[in-house]
């Protein structure tokens, strides 16, 4: 009697594990040297008061007072190499609804495209128009005129999505707008440690 051997079964390949995302702490980003024209907040880069991006009248054209400004968010963008940024755009009230949206969108973008000429990678950066939805001051005077129109830097994070178009303030996240378009993004407070 022959005894014919058993195979032997192979050894089943090893599992992939994913590897963990490496979670991102959320701080304010560093810098060398204070900024002269940001403000960086945890959740948004500003500019501080009466400095502002400029354009050409009805354009996305940047007028050349706004290099410097938009240099410094390139340099506050090198310095963090893991930052990602959504430029909005903002308009007032003065127009058509439809034309702000598109001025808003071009000028986001028109922004976008010059900090990714200063050597920000792309991916980095997206932009968005937001029109005249979100005023930031009444728009029956010239000065809230002046500061509903303009453009805010919102910090991306990759464990919480942040809806565009809205009053970002310091310290503290929003919640998703109702899809029904009915009341607004309400504000939670951040957590301290």
């Amino acid at each position: 009697m022959s005894t014919t051997p058993t195979p032997t079964p192979e050894p089943a390949p090893p599992v992939a594990t994913p590897e963990p995302v490496e979670e991102e702490p959320e701080v304010e980003p560093v810098v060398k040297e204070e900024p002269k024209s940001l403000d960086i907040q945890k959740n948004v880069i500003r500019l501080k008061p009466g400095i502002r991006i400029l354009f050409a009248t009805d354009s996305d054209k940047l007028l050349e007072a706004s290099s410097s400004i938009l240099d410094e968010v390139a340099s506050v963008m090198a310095q963090n190499e893991r930052l990602r940024v959504r430029v909005e755009g903002h308009t007032d009230t003065d127009g058509k609804p439809d034309h702000n949206k598109d001025l808003s969108t071009r000028r986001a973008a028109s922004v976008r495209t010059y900090i990714v000429g200063k050597g920000v990678a792309e991916e980095r950066l997206e932009s968005t128009g937001c029109g005249q939805t979100v005023p930031v001051a009444e728009n029956t005077t010239d000065d809230g005129k002046a500061q509903n129109r303009r453009v805010e830097f919102v910090i991306l994070r990759r464990k919480r999505q942040v809806e565009p178009c809205q009053v970002y303030k310091p310290g503290e996240r929003h919640r998703r707008r109702q899809k029904d378009g009915e009341g607004s993004a309400a504000p939670v407070p951040t957590p301290t440690p």
